[in-house]
């Protein structure tokens, strides 16, 4: 296809380049010594890059003149013109295919156009083996892997069938002489597999050993991937006897593989060749495979062994539970069952063994009468709707005990049912129940009476102190009031007796007499009043010292504010003609009579409007503005077991800082001199002490105030 020759012809393919990886080049017959091509060469040429070369005469080339081997050949076979193709895959040369002829006749573009075709289909047939013979070598892996898998998956807990199937697969994959897969504690190697060795050196191996100094596996503790000695006899006097015992048995190549987990060595796998052939990359790491699946399935067994210890563990503790528990399974069909549960249910054991689906379970248990006189479908039905949502509920057996029942659904279907007989616990909560109502009865009478005690004491301090005034005071403020009262008859007297004397004065004398007479009565008059004022705080202490009391009855609450609010509205005007405030009812109509004391009530509700007026009349008076209206609004509530009374008034409200000692006793919020800050005092012990009941109170300054009463319909027995 490329012309006839004149004389012998060759067409080589020149694959021996040694910076390929291969041996020596050679051609025909001859051999070159160097096996690097000469420079200048189309061996050469090609090595650098370029795709073809052609020399039209290689008698003229730089590699002819320089070389006297490649002048050799060049003479030695005639070649005269000549092409080369270079076989590459990518930009990697593989071989060349070289054409040459014994006379100056350059080939044709199209002959080395073909030649190039042949040196693609060339790469092709080489690539296509060299991926056949991958891919079968990874075949053959990958099926030594799936068999050993296999293996493991066949026999959990048992590592001796899967070591052996690892060692047999290895020795026959990788062209091993003898191996073994040995496992280590920490202190010694203990070979669990053994291939190829004779049976007294095996069962020596078997024993265990400890590594001796000097030991190539001592490397693997030290964290190597693998140790691999290419040629035992060049090193054997450096790693003591046991090599040079391996080196005297005929072994040659020695490969450990470790097996870890988490960085700590489990074991090896040892490999043997009786010749001088190291192992490849793949070779190792298809051992290194093996040795990580010798770890998954020791730690396999390990968890297996794990498993069958918890289980028989759970297994005792299951039939050891107070509780009756029983499994069932996706098909709704009984799994297991503890001891406690057939005792519970007084189950036979042949109605268990049956292993009954879940509703003919229900089913015979409602026969037997287990829920009652119910209908037993409606119960079948009840119990199977939402058969995998949690259920719980009690019912009680023939026999009057209690059971209760859980239902508990398991992921992946199925469910736990559990029966706890509860009969004693139902018992003991009864009476711990009575106990603590008895209990809770006695700490409220007991706070009742220390309430009482304290409230006594408070009123026999406060008694002590008004009895002390009462002595102190009385008598001189009685004194001041009576002689002021005199004073000012005597002046009136006085008046009536000079006045013809007065009458012969000068107008200007008689004028500043009378100036200072009325001066003097008027002094006594104010003398008089507060005198009176003083009397008043001091009622008010005696009548505060007394404390509350009043007998309780039935009344109608709605009436009661009623006339209290217009008590106390007609009070405040006799007082000050000119008062006047919008009142608001809100009285709940269908409010039933309420059982407390009325007098006492409505002396507190007296103190709340008068206070209430005070604080709306005031804002009035401090320039509220000419469109606010004075306003004191009353509710009624009834809440069922107690009632309620709201008094809320739009005055000036109470200071924060207040309102949280409000009811103590001397506390007010009017001016110095304006209140005794007792009535408040008055109202808490009313409503707390003597009815049982609370008073509140919310206040913003500037805008309201309103108190909140709750009193029980009933008093505590």
């Amino acid at each position: 296809m490329c012309g006839r020759w004149r004389r012998p012809q060759r067409v080589t393919v020149w694959g021996g380049l040694r910076r390929f990886g291969a041996g020596p080049v050679t051609v025909g017959s001859w051999h070159d010594p160097d096996p690097d091509p000469p420079p200048g060469s189309s061996i050469d040429r090609l090595w650098r890059g370029e795709r073809f070369v052609h020399l039209f005469d290689a008698t003229q080339t730089e590699a002819y003149r320089d070389s006297p081997s490649y002048r050799e050949m060049i003479d030695s076979s005639g070649c005269r013109s000549s092409i080369a193709v270079g076989l590459r895959r990518e930009d990697t040369l593989l071989g060349v295919i070289a054409a040459y002829r014994q006379e100056v006749r350059p080939f044709s573009d199209k002959q080395i156009a073909l030649l190039q075709n042949f040196a693609a289909q060339a790469v092709i047939a080489m690539e296509n083996a060299r991926l056949l013979t991958e891919t079968r070598e990874a075949l053959e892996q990958q099926t030594a892997t799936a068999e050993v898998l296999q293996v493991i998956n066949s026999s959990p807990g048992d590592l001796a069938p899967v070591f052996d199937a690892m060692l047999d697969k290895a020795l026959a994959l990788c062209g091993i002489a003898h191996g073994g897969l040995q496992i280590y504690d920490g202190q010694q190697f203990r070979a669990v597999s053994v291939r190829g060795l004779p049976e007294p050196l095996a069962a020596l191996l078997r024993q265990g050993y400890r590594l001796s100094p000097g030991h190539p596996m001592l490397r693997l503790l030290e964290g190597d991937r693998f140790v691999q000695i290419p040629d035992l006899t060049q090193v054997a006097p450096e790693l003591g006897n046991v090599v040079r015992i391996a080196v005297e048995a005929g072994d040659r190549t020695l490969l450990y593989i470790p097996l870890r987990k988490d960085d700590a060595l489990l074991g090896v796998i040892v490999a043997v060749r009786r010749q001088v052939r190291p192992f490849s990359e793949k070779e190792i790491a298809l051992l290194e495979n093996f040795a990580t699946q010798a770890v998954i399935a020791m730690d396999n067994a390990r968890l297996l062994n794990e498993i069958r210890q918890r289980q028989a563990e759970l297994r005792v503790t299951f039939d050891n539970m107070g509780d009756g528990v029983a499994m069932f399974d996706g098909e709704l069909r009984l799994a297991a069952w503890n001891m406690n549960f057939q005792r519970i249910l007084d189950l036979p054991d042949a109605l268990l063994a049956e292993r009954l689906r879940y509703p003919d379970y229900i089913r015979i248990l409602a026969e037997r009468g287990e829920f009652g006189g119910d209908d037993i479908e409606a119960e079948i039905i009840r119990r199977l709707e939402a058969i995998h949502q949690e259920l719980r509920f009690e019912h009680t057996r023939p026999d009057g005990r209690i059971i209760e029942v859980r239902r508990n659904a398991v992921p992946g279907g199925g469910f736990v049912v559990i029966y706890s007989d509860v009969t004693d616990r139902k018992r003991a909560e009864a009476e711990i129940r009575a106990a603590r109502d008895a209990a809770e009865k006695a700490l409220q009478e007991l706070q009742a009476a220390q309430a009482s005690l304290v409230h006594a004491q408070k009123m026999a301090a406060l008694s002590q102190l008004t009895a002390g005034i009462a002595h102190e005071i009385k008598n001189p403020l009685n004194f001041v009031n009576n002689f002021a009262d005199l004073s000012v008859e005597l002046l009136d007297e006085l008046k009536e007796t000079a006045a013809p004397a007065l009458a012969t004065l000068a107008p200007d004398t008689r004028a500043e007499i009378d100036e200072t007479i009325a001066m003097v009565t008027g002094n006594l008059a104010k003398i008089a009043e507060h005198g009176k004022r003083a009397d008043g705080i001091v009622k008010s202490m005696l009548e505060h010292s007394r404390g509350v009391s009043g007998e309780r009855r039935a009344v109608d609450l709605n009436a009661l504010v009623e006339e209290a609010l217009n008590l106390a509205y007609h009070g405040a005007r006799a007082q000050d003609a000119s008062f006047n405030i919008t009142l608001e009812r809100e009285f709940d109509p269908s409010l039933a009579p309420v059982e407390l004391a009325p007098q006492e009530i409505t002396r507190v509700l007296l103190n709340l409007f008068g206070n209430g007026f005070y604080a709306a009349t005031r804002r009035q008076r401090e320039g509220a503005g000419p469109d606010f209206r004075p306003t004191l609004r009353v509710a009624t509530r009834d809440l069922g077991a107690a009632v309620e009374v709201r008094v809320r008034d739009n005055g000036i409200g109470i200071a924060p800082e207040i309102r949280d000692k409000l009811f103590q006793p001397f506390v007010t919020t009017k001016p110095t001199g304006e209140g005794t800050g007792l009535g408040l005092s008055i109202a808490y012990d009313i409503v707390t002490q003597q009815h049982g009941g609370t008073i509140a109170v919310d206040s913003a300054s500037g805008e309201f105030t309103e108190f909140k009463i709750r009193l029980p319909r009933a008093a505590a027995s």
